[in-house]
């Protein structure tokens, strides 16, 4: 295929687009589309090249186009492919149709659901890039605080899975993941597979690990008499003077001093608090119903660290952030203030809950329980008053898709659901677990991540016919550049900005083609913008297989990875040159290489030009290139091996 022939063939992708100068979309979709000699129907996921070129009522698309949300452009491809096949198998079609997937940039919550942030419960319609939410470590089931990189939002009308017992409660798209727990390990399944199971097993319960501290030294007050100050108090008995106070102490100040009481009306808890005071040594004394003691010291510090008035009362950060052994100290003696304990009849149980009106402390006790060990429900009165239970125990929870005895009673833990409206939810950082709550109750359940690889996935391991190709612009650039799993180590995005505390991403790129190639498909390859000749053959090759195939398309993007838009060529051949990005593919399991620079380039030369990598030229940041380098040199060694 000469250059003139290549530019006489019709343009599938026709002007009027609205790219970005220098964008690399157009010239990625053109040569591969033109690869095929028969008629296309391509499907289209949300992301920057369905933005510019679905501009309603107008289209740049000279084939017939299907526009699917961000995780669906394979499976709603397969489903087409699959009636195109039964239809010619009835004789009802007779041309030969090629289909072509194209994904980039990059399952949901009903908008009635709340997610858990390090500020507490919000409903998920609210929910932040770059803010943090409490997700649990699938290898450690330990509870740990991560970003959300990226939103998913999008109206459906159509069945959702509905879970819901004593203790579960979500409603969720098809194709949602939920992590269920096997022994110590966490396995993700789509929420559509739990009908296929007979009981599925739901951990309620995390693991914790804080700080320990011996003491907690009080913060020194400036002294205008010669009041006295307390250097430093043991932390069990400070967290139990904490959570005295927080339940049931009242801060009063008048010329006579700064009086802190603590109200207890059974007298043994009197007795308890007025022995805790002294061990501490203040000078506590007992009044009718309550423990009082002046400091200016300690109500200074109780004003400022859990608030005044029973609405803004609230567990320090600070405390939250201790060992498990040690926050047992603060739960016990909130629970004696304003916990209950009740036996139900017929049960050996008791039944434990705590109440307040302060939203800030509703959430700080749930993270309390939660790192504790336990899980709760928590509800909202109409005198504003919440109510949390809290479940010390069934935290290993089963939900049967069917079960005689649930369903004499008329109880179904498993159905579909149909649901009209919106649904949301976050891409993280790490993990890919989230807390919530819906109906108030809490659990653990799934997010969304490397959004559209579940849906590609099915269809590559289902063996449908079609092309897959996936143009790699290395961030979520739609949506405001945010990391993604396929951005590099140390590149500066909206969501790991450099600074004095990070250089950029921490984790190596996302070997996305390896991945691909490990569901033993017919055809795999790699290929960039600035070789449009190795593009198209590769899509030739792509198109002539039966079964899937997919092609890794490196995808300069001039805004997000700062670079002037006549540069994204350049900057393409330079990933070649300098083995950052290598041109290869595999032919039914077999590795060739497709390029090897006669002199390899130093990856810095690749680096350098693009403003998303400039902190990294900083003397202090030089071993990150170093590692970087190192990282690229060993890939490459690797890719020689394979291709022997």
């Amino acid at each position: 295929m000469n250059i003139k022939k290549f530019a006489e063939q019709e343009s599938k992708l026709v002007s009027g687009h609205r790219s970005c100068a220098g964008c690399a979309f157009p010239i990625i979709i053109r040569t591969v589309m033109k690869a095929s000699k028969d008629p296309l129907v391509v499907s289209l996921a949300t992301g920057c090249l369905e933005v510019t070129t679905t501009i309603h009522p107008q289209s740049s698309w000279n084939v017939p186009t299907i526009h699917n949300t961000f995780l669906n452009a394979a499976s709603t491809l397969s489903g087409v492919e699959s009636a195109y096949r039964a239809l010619k198998k009835k004789g009802k079609i007779k041309k030969e149709i090629k289909f072509l997937a194209f994904g980039g940039d990059g399952g949901c919550y009903s908008e009635d659901t709340e997610i858990f942030t390090e500020n507490g419960f919000i409903p998920v319609k609210n929910m932040e890039v770059g803010k943090k939410i409490w997700s649990v470590n699938p290898k450690t089931n330990n509870l740990e605080l991560t970003f959300i990189e990226k939103i998913f939002k999008y109206n459906v009308d159509e069945k959702l899975i509905r879970v819901k017992s004593k203790f579960i409660d979500f409603l969720v798209t098809q194709d949602h993941n939920v992590p269920i727990k096997f022994k110590n390990e966490y396995k993700f399944i789509k929420a559509s597979e739990l009908f296929q199971r007979a009981k599925t097993p739901f951990t309620r319960s995390f693991n914790w690990k804080g700080k320990n501290l011996k003491y907690y030294k009080p913060t020194k007050i400036i002294k205008k008499t010669n009041q006295k100050e307390s250097p430093k108090f043991e932390i069990k008995n400070w967290l139990e003077f904490l959570g005295w106070f927080i339940s049931e102490g009242s801060l009063n100040y008048s010329k006579s001093g700064y009086l802190i009481r603590i109200y207890q009306s059974n007298k043994k808890n009197r007795k308890e608090i007025l022995k805790l005071l002294k061990k501490m040594g203040l000078s506590p004394f007992e009044c009718n119903r309550s423990v009082d003691f002046q400091s200016k010291q300690i109500y200074n510090i109780l004003l400022k660290d859990c608030g005044k008035l029973s609405k803004e009362r609230r567990i320090p950060s600070w405390v939250l952030e201790l060992d498990k052994k040690l926050l047992k100290h603060i739960y016990k003696t909130l629970m004696k203030g304003d916990g209950s304990s009740l036996i139900q009849k017929g049960r050996k149980n008791p039944h434990l809950r705590y109440i307040t009106v302060s939203k800030k402390l509703m959430n700080n006790f749930v993270e309390l329980i939660l790192k504790l060990g336990y899980n709760g429900t928590v509800k909202k009165r109409k005198d504003g008053v919440y109510i949390i239970g809290i479940n010390t125990m069934y935290l290993n929870h089963i939900i049967y898709s069917k079960r005689k005895l649930y369903e004499k009673q008329g109880i179904k833990q498993l159905k579909e659901e149909h649901y009209k409206g919106q649904v949301y939810c976050p891409q993280l950082q790490k993990n890919h677990t989230v807390i919530i709550k819906r109906n108030n109750k809490i659990s653990l359940n799934g997010n969304s991540y490397d959004i559209g690889l579940q849906s590609l996935s099915g269809a590559l391991e289902r063996g449908h016919d079609f092309v897959y190709v996936l143009y790699d612009n290395e961030s979520y650039c739609n949506t405001g550049g945010q990391r993604s799993s396929a951005t590099p180590l140390g590149a500066n995005t909206t969501t790991t900005p450099a600074g004095k505390v990070h250089q950029g991403k921490e984790e190596f790129k996302k070997d996305i083609t390896k991945i691909v190639a490990a569901h033993n498909i017919p055809y795999v390859a790699q290929a960039a913008v600035h070789n449009w000749m190795d593009l198209y053959k590769k899509a030739e090759k792509a198109f002539a297989v039966k079964g899937p195939a997919f092609i890794n398309v490196l995808s300069p993007c001039q805004l997000n990875w700062k670079i002037k838009p006549e540069m994204a060529i350049k900057i393409s051949k330079l990933a070649t040159e300098t083995n950052f990005w290598p041109l290869y593919e595999i032919e039914n399991g077999v590795y060739k290489l497709n390029y090897k620079p006669a002199k390899v380039k130093p990856v810095e030369e690749f680096l350098k030009p693009q403003g998303r990598f400039k902190h990294l030229f900083k003397e202090e940041n030089k071993r990150i290139l170093e590692k970087i380098q190192k990282h690229v040199d060993s890939e490459w060694d690797k890719l020689l091996k394979l291709s022997e």
